[in-house]
């Protein structure tokens, strides 16, 4: 693994380490996907419980920096999958900025589906993304 790329993960891992008990306070007690053997260390969303299931991005830009923020495409597929499972769940994707936390709820607005990435870290790392303006964008204090 490129070194760029050992750092940004540990940086993404400590984020949503320090943030988890915040995180708590508003959705409740959360599980860690990681944790659970069903799910895995790759599994699409980081965190659950019988409400939610949260997929968290931690960004080293601030939040409203750039004018659409996104997601990987199969994190949508996926939250398709666990709907049509439980309808009654709520999908919600974090961004975890600089100047703070932001989300968007699975399929709340309308979305693009682009090629995003970055090749910064010695290898193409473009996919295909859900790509969201930031006017649907709504920060953490917005919860519901």
């Amino acid at each position: 693994m490129n070194q760029q790329k050992a750092i940004d993960l540990k940086y993404g891992y400590k984020s949503e380490n320090d943030i988890h008990e915040y995180l708590e306070t508003i959705f409740g007690k959360l599980l860690r996907s990681k944790n659970n053997p069903e799910m895995g260390e790759y599994y699409e969303f980081d965190k659950y419980n019988d409400d939610f299931f949260i997929e968290m991005k931690t960004r080293r830009i601030k939040m409203r920096q750039y004018p659409t923020l996104f997601f990987g495409k199969n994190k949508l597929i996926k939250g398709d999958e666990i709907l049509k499972k439980n309808p009654n769940l709520r999908i919600i994707y974090l961004w975890r900025c600089n100047d703070g936390v932001v989300w968007w709820e699975h399929r709340s607005s309308p979305f693009e589906i682009a090629n995003r990435g970055r090749t910064d870290r010695g290898c193409n790392e473009i996919d295909e993304c859900v790509d969201i303006e930031q006017k649907y964008i709504k920060t953490i204090e917005e919860i519901k």
